[in-house]
């Protein structure tokens, strides 16, 4: 869930009931008490109880349906069990089979924690159509249309004809980024009407070599959770895990790339960040990630459009200045995006202290959080400089008494605080895993015991320490 919020997954409602667009990643149920489900998510959202009628597993994405009430679930689940609910399947398969329509037939039945299919069982209890669509640089698009609903149903089958979904290693499927299979379409009759939901296309069915669609699909997927069009100068994370190469981040008008391959971009890599670029419309600068203690530099491989060198954007509601010139990051670390939120709405009339401060963003969200004082500590006077500007940006003042900036290790500024008995009521210590100064060399495994006793040392009883 995101700070403010709600997501915005694709909901057509019908009153009773509602269509939803799942994306891949989510249960349709929760797993555990701290990861909610799309029906615990829904719950939330619309402020009801809903109903689950149908499932899909984790990994597949596309149409499904949820009741709000029990009757209504009970009349929906009872349309699926007598096959009256028309079900549209897209899904891939790297091996190569002819071009000719399929039905397979096969019992489906659970042996200890997995389900099965004999697709040689006189008694079969599952059924599905298969039909060609079009061949892909990286496989073959299938269209399945399931009679029967049994579990793993079309996945099971693809496996049985030989050609398993592209993902489902657990089916025999080839290792990929993630399940190629997608539930397009579900219908159904209704009080005398029919009613129906087509999902979004995936970006893999759309004919792009792999990584390209998967970064596409990626894109599509923040898309559908967070509306990109209606925040275009908002900083947070477009592509994580969907591709293994890079993560993308973005921040407004431009994205950064960080990229992991020890190779530089190949042709069809540069042909793929083009065409991300002309699809967000946005200017593109790729880095190639490095050991920093081996090696503190940071490599630029690549700009696509007039990229800046100093702009702004901003994360919920807040601005921040961006720079390419200054270091791994563009001044910003979108993994505390949550955490800066949570600081602005926990700082009012408390004294606050920013360690290892960086560009300043926990103090900006102090400050516009109505902190008494703030204090921001960083090594760098540079990232000092920056951190004020940040404050300008927001409309604050940053040479206001109740604001303080150290250029300082933080271990020394701990160490005179505790002795001048100073203390505070928050403090934000976020250190870096490894970090050069003249003072020497600051590695979380070997200092941070030291930096907990004296941030504890600094803090107010029933202080907060982040």
């Amino acid at each position: 869930m995101t700070s403010t919020k709600t997501l915005k997954l694709k909901i057509q409602d019908e009153g009773e009931f509602f269509f939803v667009e799942k994306l891949p990643g989510f249960n349709t149920h929760a797993p555990d008490p701290q990861i909610p489900g799309l029906a615990e998510i829904f719950e939330k959202e619309l402020n009801q109880k809903v109903f689950v009628v149908h499932r899909l597993d984790k990994q597949t994405s596309g149409a499904m349906v949820f009741a709000k009430t029990s009757e209504v679930a009970a009349t929906l689940s009872a349309l699926f069990e007598k096959h009256d609910v028309k079900k549209r399947y897209l899904f891939v398969t790297d091996r190569r089979r002819h071009n000719l329509p399929i039905t397979h037939e096969s019992f489906i039945d659970k042996q200890g924690n997995e389900f099965v299919s004999d697709p040689e069982s006189k008694k079969p209890n599952s059924k599905t159509h298969f039909q060609k669509l079009k061949s892909l640089p990286f496989g073959e698009l299938w269209e399945a249309l399931p009679e029967t609903g049994k579990p793993h149903q079309i996945r099971l089958h693809a496996a049985d004809l030989k050609m398993p979904i592209l993902g489902d290693t657990e089916h025999g499927g080839t290792a990929f980024e993630r399940l190629c299979l997608h539930s397009k379409y579900l219908s159904f009759p209704w009080k005398g009407q029919e009613k129906n939901f087509e999902a979004t296309n995936p970006a893999w069915a759309s004919g792009l070599p792999a990584a390209q669609a998967l970064l596409l699909e990626a894109v599509q997927s923040r898309s559908i959770l967070f509306d990109l069009h209606g925040h275009e100068s908002e900083c947070l994370r477009l592509v994580h895990e969907e591709i293994s190469s890079c993560r993308i981040d973005q921040f407004g008008s431009q994205l950064w790339v960080n990229w992991y391959q020890e190779t530089s971009p190949s042709p069809d890599d540069r042909a793929m960040f083009n065409n991300l670029s002309k699809v967000t419309g946005k200017n593109i600068i790729l880095r190639a990630m490095v050991d920093r203690g081996k090696n503190p530099g940071a490599s630029e491989l690549l700009k696509i459009g007039p990229v800046a060198d100093r702009w702004s954007a901003e994360e919920n509601g807040v601005r921040y200045e961006l720079r390419t010139d200054s270091g791994l990051s563009p001044g910003l670390f979108l993994d505390q995006r949550e955490n800066r939120w949570w600081v602005r709405h926990h700082s009012a009339g408390k004294k606050v202290l920013n360690l290892f401060s960086y560009t300043g963003g926990f103090s900006v969200n102090a400050a516009l959080g109505q902190a008494d004082e703030v204090c921001t500590v960083d090594v760098s006077a540079n990232f000092n400089e920056w951190a004020a500007r940040n404050f300008e940006l927001n409309g604050l003042k940053a040479d206001e008494p109740r604001y303080e900036f150290w250029a300082q290790d933080c271990l020394l500024f701990l160490k005179g605080a505790s002795k001048r008995a100073r203390r505070w009521d928050l403090i934000c210590c976020d250190p870096p895993s490894f970090g050069r100064s003249k003072e020497g060399t600051f590695q979380i495994h070997k200092h941070l015991p030291q930096v907990l006793e004296l941030v504890l040392a600094c803090l107010n009883p029933g202080g907060r320490l982040l």
